[in-house]
């Protein structure tokens, strides 16, 4: 199986998403480490590569975690269109940056559509217990991702939702 890369244009999600857009009114940064956690599970178990490209001052630098890359560019969009080729999906919903990528023989998925993606994929994992020892260790993802959750010795099973046995 072909490893598949995507580039996401990062502020263009983040302000399609109410979630992440919620986020992001606590400041560019938090909108970005909302993102970028989200996007560290969506990944967790696939064969693929990410990248997201947020607007900012060009070779402002860039950082790369657990199989994610984040980047800055002035403009991200030429960014985008510059990194996008055969094998890779670009997301965005911006119709100039779909356009630039298919004429480099790239697939597109709108913002909403990767989104409704990486929530199916959360939610999947989330009654999944991780293999024994194995943990997150980006910015406490899987803590975060869980926090609502109990062991039983059986899995993850949501509060309050827990049969309650009698003794």
């Amino acid at each position: 199986m072909n490893l598949v890369h995507y580039i996401v244009d990062g502020y263009n999600l983040i302000r399609r998403t109410p979630a992440l857009a919620g986020s992001e009114q606590r400041g560019l940064e938090a909108g970005r480490e909302a993102l970028l956690d989200r996007l560290f599970l969506y990944k967790a178990g696939k064969n693929i590569e990410i990248t997201v490209v947020f607007d900012g001052p060009g070779g402002s630098g860039f950082w790369a975690r657990g199989g994610i890359r984040a980047e800055f560019a002035r403009p991200a969009d030429a960014a985008i269109i510059e990194l996008a080729g055969p094998g890779t999906v670009v997301v965005s919903s911006d119709i100039e940056v779909q356009k630039g990528a298919r004429r480099r023989g790239a697939q597109t998925l709108s913002s909403e559509e990767f989104w409704g993606q990486v929530v199916k994929a959360i939610e999947m994992r989330r009654y999944r217990r991780p293999a024994e020892g194995r943990r997150a260790a980006f910015h406490g993802t899987w803590d975060k991702a869980c926090e609502e959750y109990e062991d039983d010795g059986d899995g993850r099973v949501p509060k309050g939702r827990r049969s309650r046995r009698k003794r």
